[in-house]
């Protein structure tokens, strides 16, 4: 029993979150000194706050009955533990609303030792975490913009705490910008095979809106490249330092991915596109890490 809500709050989606909170701990390395206590705190406020999201999600997606009607896959379908009732449902509430207000509490006092900018960005995401599911999907393409926003919130938010001002924030973005639109992107792959019962619940994220897998596989091509473009614009201007240019062998990957979304038949099949897309986004992730100190 303990280790089903273990498993329902320690989800390895939390890594994006934790990977995007130290691209925004690492650029403040590079850009001057750290405060160490600071930035172990906004990492744990990161993560818990993205464990009450994940759970928030799952217990509204119960509620509504939609995780009733997916094919449940390793990356997809929701929480099989809350439908299975080895999770209970009230119990995931209970849990969101005591991590969240934790992950509330290190916020407002991280605000008020550091910048009062971050309490700015916590009502952003808290505004994100109660709305997502039940209204921001529901609005044409939103869905991916609104997981990408926040997830640069992650990076940008731990920046100014492990940086402890706003100089050198506009350099900063060339990374967690892109961090944060990774995550985004992995929401949009791992959707596909939900879209039919998603659109039956009222829900309009890219993958309804795009319909043709043809048209889907070159908006994620897209945001791909973006990123991409990003990170090089940062480089060739002498922004960032040039290994960064190493995320480019993620490119490969890229194209398989975009490939497989093209040639979507069932849930199962998706799979193992899903997993590559998130092996894709962490490798990506830790280069904007680690690139900063090589």
């Amino acid at each position: 029993m303990i280790r089903d809500y273990l498993a329902e709050m320690i989800e390895p989606s939390l890594l994006l979150g934790l990977l995007c909170s130290l691209t925004g701990i690492a650029a403040a390395v590079h850009y001057g000194s750290i405060n160490i206590f600071y930035s172990v705190l906004v990492v744990i406020g990161s993560v818990l706050a993205q464990m009450s999201v994940n759970l928030f999600d799952d217990y509204e997606d119960y509620i509504s009955g939609l995780d009733k009607e997916t094919i449940k896959t390793k990356f997809s379908g929701g929480s099989h533990l809350v439908v299975s009732g080895k999770v209970h449902f009230r119990h995931v509430i209970w849990l969101t609303a005591i991590l969240m207000l934790i992950a509330g509490l290190i916020g407002l006092y991280l605000a008020l030792a550091v910048n009062i900018i971050i309490l700015v960005l916590m009502i952003i995401g808290t505004v994100a975490i109660l709305f997502y599911t039940k209204y921001i999907t529901a609005l044409p393409l939103f869905a991916e913009p609104i997981a990408m926003l926040a997830f640069a919130l992650i990076g940008i938010g731990s920046f100014i705490v492990a940086h402890g001002s706003l100089s050198y924030l506009g350099d900063a973005l060339f990374t967690t910008i892109p961090a944060g639109m990774l995550c985004g992107i992995v929401l949009l792959v791992n959707e596909i095979p939900d879209a039919e019962i998603d659109k039956k619940y009222g829900r309009k994220h890219a993958v309804i809106i795009l319909k043709n897998n043809k048209t889907i596989a070159a908006y994620y091509f897209l945001l791909m490249v973006i990123t991409y473009l990003i990170v090089i614009f940062g480089v060739a201007f002498g922004i960032i330092p040039v290994p960064f240019l190493l995320v480019a062998i993620t490119l490969p990957l890229v194209l398989y991915i975009a490939l497989g979304i093209d040639h979507y038949k069932t849930p199962l099949g998706h799979e193992r596109y899903m997993a590559i897309n998130i092996v894709t986004v962490l490798i990506y992730l830790t280069i904007l890490v680690i690139a900063y100190s090589l």
